[in-house]
């Protein structure tokens, strides 16, 4: 999904801004340019209160929100991208920031919400094209799912997340062949990609084929040797085999890794 800061929205002309207004403004998007995000909090927090109008509340509450956002306090961004919203209810830009908030809190139906006012708009948008499909998926609605992904497929053929989401697709109909073979094509027109290996491991475990998975899984890892997560998977996979000291090594491998990423 492309990347929107709003800190770039279209600055109030300045003959309609107070003078404190625009200066602390001006300050907080320098704090903001320069990932100082809890500054940028503090000064927009400033800006907020010295607003006096809908435009100007909707600015400072939206840069606000980004800073909040960046700071990763997820539920005061939210609070002050609604807070933007109702005062410029016509800027997409704050939805879809508002959207990708309630995804990454799980609030997926308020986020369904927001993504089918983005594409009664923007019909084309391929971002949000994506992730409703990924919400239908997730929900049961396969149907839904599809269409979503026959539109982003139409719009952009070798989008490759659509592909892979259109394969899950059918590992969730159980029409394995299908899968598998979306999977390869995927694998063969980009071989490191590690996610791929996983994702065709997954089905093929699903299968029973704990081998096939297993060899998937090491070449992700051969991919990818910093992934945590891969080596537990290995894990489960040697486990299922009957090789319990090599499932121990890859656990451990694991927790290596997550105990050296802590550190940094």
């Amino acid at each position: 999904m492309r990347t929107i800061f709003i800190f770039i929205l279209s600055l109030i002309a300045l003959n309609s801004v107070s003078q404190n207004f625009g200066e602390l403004c001006s300050e907080g998007i320098k704090h903001i340019t320069n990932k100082n995000y809890e500054k940028a909090k503090e000064v927009f927090i400033k800006a907020t209160e010295a607003s006096r109008n809908s435009k100007e509340k909707a600015y400072s509450h939206a840069n606000l929100a980004y800073s909040f956002q960046m700071c990763g306090d997820l539920h005061n961004a939210l609070k002050n991208y609604n807070t933007a919203i109702s005062h410029e209810g016509k800027e997409l830009a704050l939805v879809v920031q508002r959207a990708n908030i309630y995804m990454q809190l799980d609030s997926t139906e308020k986020a369904l919400h927001d993504y089918n006012l983005i594409l009664e708009k923007e019909p084309y948008n391929t971002g949000a094209l994506y992730v409703r499909a990924t919400i239908h998926a997730d929900n049961g609605n396969l149907q839904h799912a599809r269409n979503d992904y026959n539109a982003l497929l139409a719009i952009d053929p070798d989008n490759t997340n659509a592909r892979l989401g259109y394969a899950i697709l059918y590992q969730k109909e159980k029409k394995y062949n299908e899968c598998l073979m979306m999977l390869g094509q995927l694998i063969e027109d980009a071989p490191t990609n590690a996610a791929f290996y996983i994702a065709r491991s997954d089905v093929e475990r699903e299968m029973g084929y704990n081998e096939l998975a297993l060899m998937d899984v090491e070449k992700a890892i051969s991919i990818d040797p910093g992934n945590a997560g891969y080596y537990r998977l290995q894990a489960i996979l040697l486990e299922k085999l009957g090789k319990r000291e090599a499932a121990r090594r890859s656990l451990r491998n694991a927790t290596l890794i997550e105990s050296a990423g802590k550190k940094n």
